[in-house]
């Protein structure tokens, strides 16, 4: 299992969600006005993906800040 360390953690968290939020601006809204879901899924996709793994990346990073006090 891989151990990262706190800053490393850091870093992941605070890149995938800055490319979260890049990536948001980048969806094309208009689709969801035309209610295909198919196309509402293919947009914001990336969006969540990278979002989701802000989150992955905080809980590790909370318990190792948690550890230390």
């Amino acid at each position: 299992m891989w151990k990262p360390k706190k800053k490393t953690l850091l870093v992941l968290m605070i890149l995938t969600s800055m490319f979260g939020g890049l990536t948001l601006s980048w969806v094309n809204w208009g689709v969801f006005e035309t209610g295909k879901n198919i196309e509402i899924y293919n947009e914001i996709e990336l969006p969540l993906i990278f979002l989701l793994l802000a989150f992955v990346f905080m809980i590790p990073y909370v318990k190792k800040i948690k550890e230390e006090n």
